[in-house]
């Protein structure tokens, strides 16, 4: 069990309040984040060690691993223009890029991982509101929320969604031990 050197967290009661704030963090409060995460595994509880992995991420480690894991797992196509979109963010996040995400994830009427993922990178940081207007931000955990939706969204679409959810928290995994 690899400390989470990536993420800026040290409590998994934290986490679990932000995601749900009106449910107590219970026996993860005071808890290192890899132990939190490894119950939840171990307790079979894949969507929330995703969710749990999302909000432990800083919002752009947050996007590229939902990118790279969706990608991995088909659940989303690299060549589709949304998922085009989202790359080009991730290889230079200036906001005019995320705002193209944001506009790309209008023209899909469905809820899609490309499109939950567009989102994610439309609130990632910065303001919502045209540019002409005063700056309005986010919630923090919104981010978090959305790429953590298009990972469960694909891998519940997936033939073996336990194996894919497997396979999403792999990326995960190796990305908050990177050093």
């Amino acid at each position: 069990m690899a400390i989470w050197s990536r993420s800026s967290w040290t409590d998994s009661g934290h986490i679990l309040a932000m995601i749900d704030p009106s449910s107590p963090p219970g026996e993860a409060s005071g808890r290192p984040l890899h132990e939190w995460h490894a119950h939840l595994v171990e307790t079979g509880d894949l969507d929330g060690a995703i969710d749990f992995m999302a909000h432990a991420l800083a919002r752009y480690d947050c996007i590229v691993w939902a990118a790279r894991a969706a990608i991995a797992i088909g659940a989303i196509d690299r060549s589709d223009p949304l998922a085009v979109t989202v790359l080009q963010w991730i290889d230079n996040p200036e906001d005019s890029l995320r705002r193209a995400a944001g506009a790309a994830a209008e023209t899909v009427k469905a809820d899609t991982p490309v499109k939950l993922l567009c989102l994610a990178v439309y609130v990632s940081g910065g303001s919502l509101a045209p540019e002409d207007m005063t700056a309005v931000q986010p919630p923090p955990e919104i981010c978090a929320t959305l790429a953590a939706a298009a990972l469960l969204l694909g891998a519940h679409n997936q033939p073996d969604p336990d194996e894919a959810m497997r396979q999403v928290l792999e990326f995960g995994e190796a990305m908050v031990t990177a050093q």
